[in-house]
């Protein structure tokens, strides 16, 4: 009994370091629990506001999509509509805002996208957040898709 609490101990213990050793897709990682807690600690502090604004519109709040300090919510069919918290200075810990809606069709990814806050540290728009996001909402649900300009072709025979 003691070896198979120590064996899963073990891997419990393995587990969770391959969750901190996040490989990106850039070719970087985070070498360790510590880096990766220094860059995504900052995000943390939103993710109350994050929450509540989730649950005002049955929405869901994703987390560290490929491994980066990232907060994200989206929605619509139709329509993809993107609200994304993201590291931009892994060094001088800032971060931006940015909105996205895209929609696939016609052989393209239509989308407009604007940056609500770029390159700034969490507490220079802590207390803003939360109308930061009902703004962003509002935003992307006045873009229609004839506001939506082609920013790649999806179809490979062109």
């Amino acid at each position: 009994m003691a070896d198979s609490r120590r064996i899963v101990s073990e891997r419990r213990t393995y587990l969770r370091s391959l969750k901190t050793a996040y490989s990106m897709t850039n070719g970087g990682h985070w070498k360790s629990a510590g880096e990766w807690n220094r860059v995504e600690a900052p995000v943390l502090g939103l993710d109350n506001a994050l929450s509540e604004f989730a649950k005002q519109y049955g929405l869901e709040v994703t987390k560290n999509h490929k491994g980066w300090p990232e907060r994200s919510i989206e929605w619509g069919e139709g329509i993809r509509r993107l609200i994304q918290v993201f590291l931009a200075d892994e060094d001088r810990l800032t971060f931006n805002v940015w909105i996205c809606a895209s929609q696939d069709r016609d052989g393209g990814r239509y989308w407009k996208q604007e940056m609500l806050v770029k390159a700034q540290p969490i507490a220079a728009f802590r207390d803003a957040f939360p109308e930061l996001l009902r703004q962003g909402r509002q935003m992307l649900e006045s873009w229609q898709d004839k506001h939506l300009a082609l920013a790649a072709r999806l179809d490979m025979t062109s």
